[in-house]
């Protein structure tokens, strides 16, 4: 298992978006088994299982792996993530003004934006990343090999809190 974080995590999946930045996905949910949360972020060439320990601290720890295919998933997002190009007036005009719930005209900026290609960012642009999709249980299925990355995955989260924090389980 080649075991990723921080600066290597986010280069090797960035090498890998830019080379196709067509179809990709990053799913989230609640780990069934180990308490943290499981991510997959899959493109056509690759896929990779991450182990977040939180959603609810501003810098989480983040660990992962590349694996040999990507999990089968149960339910597709009909929105591909990646990043999309957006104008300044499109960010100030769906993130200012009005109170929520948005208004339709904020709601079709939101979702224009959406269904808009997701590109390849270049520096000095304005771009949104995600969707990043959250759900409540694992949606997809993993293969053997994939269960046992998940596992080293775990127990290198485990070994890291241990770590950082001396206090921890």
């Amino acid at each position: 298992m080649k075991l990723l974080s921080g600066d290597g995590l986010r280069k090797d999946i960035l090498e890998s978006y830019f080379k196709n930045h067509k179809e990709w996905s990053f799913v989230i949910s609640p780990s069934p088994e180990h308490g943290f949360y499981d991510a997959i972020v899959s493109g056509p060439d690759g896929a990779w299982m991450l182990k977040i320990d939180s959603l609810f601290k501003p810098v989480p720890i983040v660990i992962g792996s590349p694996v040999e295919a990507k999990p089968r998933s149960k339910s597709e997002n009909p929105f591909p993530y990646g990043y999309r190009k957006v104008s300044r007036e499109l960010v100030l005009r769906t993130l200012g003004g009005e109170g929520y719930p948005p208004s339709d005209k904020r709601l079709a900026s939101f979702l224009s934006l959406l269904r808009s290609e997701t590109v390849v960012p270049e520096g000095g642009g304005h771009y949104a990343e995600g969707p990043f999709v959250l759900t409540s249980s694992r949606k997809d299925v993993l293969s053997e090999k994939q269960k046992e990355i998940d596992d080293q995955l775990a127990s290198e989260m485990h070994r890291l809190l241990k770590t950082r924090y001396p206090a921890y389980g």
